[in-house]
């Protein structure tokens, strides 16, 4: 049976599929499919993969790397799973295990989303040289991949990558190499995004958890909106909250990730 490399800490799962290719010598996407899945209509996907039945499968059974480990600790859904009422989430979880044919995006909510992602992979130049210093490699990390996080919580801006996110090249796993010679482009950074890089951290930390009902979210916010004095009786004051909201989060900010 075919082994897997290791995941590091954070790593997204398509880079683990990556550096597998580069060990075993396969040059080849498509011989890199047939390898691993035995299947050459597998996409390559950065946020949310599937087929991880297959890819937990692949790893020695010491090392105990299930599906729920996978997607916790090596995709993007933890940041959206609190978020999707807990029959969804199950849902998600049984999608992400096999065959997904695009339905997981619609399931997590990211194709509604008034966010929307970055078109291009992210990175950031002080983890990498840690990654080389500790591993002898770089990779992808999960955390420089969420919008509105667009900067690293210890080192600033991130660094957008010539890779796209979505490529036309829809089974070609792409390994991240720094060549010293490209010119990217640094994404500014900011006090709302050190604060949305650190929840955003927090949330990719939560291990499997029953997702609160809707009915506790309203709760939630009813009492924030009462903490803060932004309701009167039963009725919500939005604009003191809109008001609120702006004396601390830019309009620029908002603009640019289309909140505002």
């Amino acid at each position: 049976m075919l082994s897997l490399p290791v995941p590091y800490p954070d790593e997204l799962l398509y880079s683990v599929i990556a550096r597998a290719g580069v060990h075993m010598g396969i040059t080849s996407p498509k011989n890199l499919l047939d390898e691993i899945f035995r299947n050459r209509h597998i996409i390559a996907t950065i946020d949310f993969p599937n087929h991880l039945q297959t890819v937990s499968a692949n790893y020695p059974p010491s090392l105990n790397l299930t599906v729920l480990d996978l997607i916790y600790k090596h995709t993007l859904f933890p940041a959206y799973a609190p978020f999707i009422p807990e029959q969804r989430r199950q849902v998600c979880i049984r999608l992400m295990a096999g065959p997904t044919k695009g339905a997981i995006h619609l399931a997590v909510g990211a194709v509604a989303s008034r966010v929307k992602q970055r078109n291009y992979l992210r990175y950031c130049p002080q983890c990498l040289k840690i990654q080389f210093q500790q591993f002898g490699e770089y990779y992808w990390m999960r955390k420089w991949q969420l919008a509105g996080a667009d900067c690293c919580s210890e080192h600033g801006p991130l660094y957008e990558s010539p890779f796209e996110r979505y490529s036309q090249h829809r089974h070609h796993f792409i390994r991240l190499l720094p060549d010293g010679k490209s010119k990217p482009r640094a994404n500014h950074s900011t006090l709302e995004s050190l604060c949305v890089a650190h929840f955003i951290h927090e949330l990719l930390e939560l291990p499997p958890t029953r997702s609160p009902h809707p009915l506790q979210w309203s709760i939630f916010y009813q009492l924030l909106a009462r903490q803060t004095g932004c309701s009167k009786g039963k009725h919500i004051l939005f604009n003191d909250i809109a008001e609120l909201i702006l004396s601390r989060w830019s309009v620029s900010w908002l603009k640019a990730h289309n909140l505002y």
